[in-house]
């Protein structure tokens, strides 16, 4: 098992016959930033070797688990690293999102550039020195030992993210990722054709929403063919349209279907489309129990989640289903994916208090003139939600003994076994018992 300290060294903890062992790598003292992410990956040199890659602040570690050393930093991202995703097909392929609005892809079976081997932009005809935030490679070297960056999927208004990623989630077996990030955007992204001699940019995603949740995304899973979960944060907002009537919005997890994967790679063709041109719905006014014609997604279950919530984790189990884990700040809260009801159907005609969701209805109307006026609606009874009851039924496991320090939790082994992570460096263990 490894994760994470805000201390400058990684901490892998490698649980065998009830034996611990501890392996320790010092990053160097100039580098005062605290670990972010942690995942395992595998070469394919040394498939019984594995790999940890963990980032601190805009570096990429690369640590051998059985050698005990370090065998590559990379650099390349303008912003702190937020997390890693490794493809569950091919583990030596990693992605890293960052809060300079891009996520990277990083080969570790290539050798880092020693040279930036950036295009030129018209009108001139030498190599753009343009830096990360343009998707491109810096002056420097990309870093030493293993591992080299061979796609960039750019930010910025063209179709990438507008704020910092915050993670990614490869597909299983598509050539297609999904990202999420801090401007409340889901982007599924084709993957380009992989060189040794160039790094591919990519700035126009197949799938772009912001539809989906009303807060920043926390964390995207692909689930099958085209069904995704994706989770929010709570959420400031405001009754109406008022700026003194505010009120904290839980989070939810939301599972949907994109609609446009029969587009790109149909069912009856073993080759994919060859014109992958990508579509987004429209952003605001939010109100998901309205569909524009752009909308390719379909909104399957959504369920509150408890706005003391600091982790999630999705996994997949031995018996054919999908285990959601919940971490709060003194249990284990254990969802099926089965157990979510589908989204209730919108009545119609509209009732009065159909229209609270847009805030601009509420706000504005016509006079005699023709202008338009602020009208504020007198301010409604505002119900509390309790913060530790979500309306789906799970499974809590209470653990005393962490107090309110629980950080985060992994499924692993296909649900066989359950490791939760506290603040003060304690590490909780469960496995399967039954037969």
């Amino acid at each position: 098992m490894a994760f994470a300290s805000k201390y400058p060294r990684t901490t892998i903890e490698s649980v065998l016959h009830n034996s611990w062992k501890q392996i320790v790598d010092n990053a160097p003292s100039q580098e005062q930033d605290p670990f972010r992410a942690v995942a395992w990956a595998l070469s394919n040199e040394a498939p019984f070797d594995p790999l940890i890659v963990c980032s601190r602040g805009r570096i990429l570690y690369v640590l051998d688990a059985k050698q005990k050393t370090t065998i590559g930093k990379l650099r390349g991202h303008g912003g702190e690293i937020t997390a890693i995703a490794v493809h569950p097909s091919f583990p030596y392929l990693v992605c890293t999102c960052s809060r300079d609005f891009s996520a990277r892809l990083y080969d570790l079976t290539m050798p880092p550039r020693d040279a930036p081997n950036n295009p030129h932009w018209p009108p001139s005809m030498s190599p753009s020195l343009g830096g990360a935030p343009h998707g491109l490679q810096s002056s420097e070297p990309e870093g030493v030992g293993t591992g080299r960056c061979v796609a960039v999927l750019c930010g910025g208004p063209s179709g990438g993210h507008n704020a910092a990623v915050l993670n990614a989630s490869f597909h299983p077996t598509y050539p297609l990722l999904a990202t999420c990030g801090l401007d409340r955007a889901v982007k599924i992204w084709v993957l380009p054709k992989l060189s040794f001699e160039e790094m591919a940019r990519e700035d126009k995603p197949l799938f772009s929403s912001s539809r989906i949740h009303q807060a920043r995304i926390m964390s995207v899973n692909w689930l099958s063919l085209d069904v995704l979960a994706t989770h929010s944060a709570p959420a400031l907002m405001r009754r109406n349209g008022q700026k003194e009537n505010i009120y904290l919005a839980d989070g939810t997890i939301a599972i949907w279907r994109w609609l446009g994967f029969d587009r790109f790679f149909p069912p009856n063709s073993q080759k994919p489309s060859k014109v992958m041109r990508g579509c987004a719905s429209l952003a605001w006014p939010f109100n998901p129990d309205i569909l524009s014609p752009q909308a390719s997604f379909k909104l399957l279950s959504v369920a509150p989640i408890s706005q003391l919530t600091r982790h999630l984790h999705v996994a997949y189990t031995l018996r054919n289903n999908y285990v959601i884990a919940i971490t709060l700040p003194d249990r284990i809260r254990l969802h099926n994916v089965a157990d979510f009801q589908p989204r209730q159907r919108p009545s119609f005609p509209l009732g009065e208090n159909d229209g609270d969701d847009i805030p601009d209805l509420n706000r504005l109307h016509l006079d005699e003139e023709g202008d338009e006026e602020e009208h504020v609606a007198p301010a409604p009874i505002v119900s509390q939600r309790a913060a530790l009851s979500p309306p789906l039924e799970g499974k809590d496991i209470v653990i005393p003994t962490a107090g309110h320090n629980l950080q985060a939790v992994s499924l692993g082994c296909h649900g066989l076994s359950l490791m939760a992570l506290g603040a003060n460096g304690r590490i909780w263990i469960w496995t399967d018992a039954t037969d």
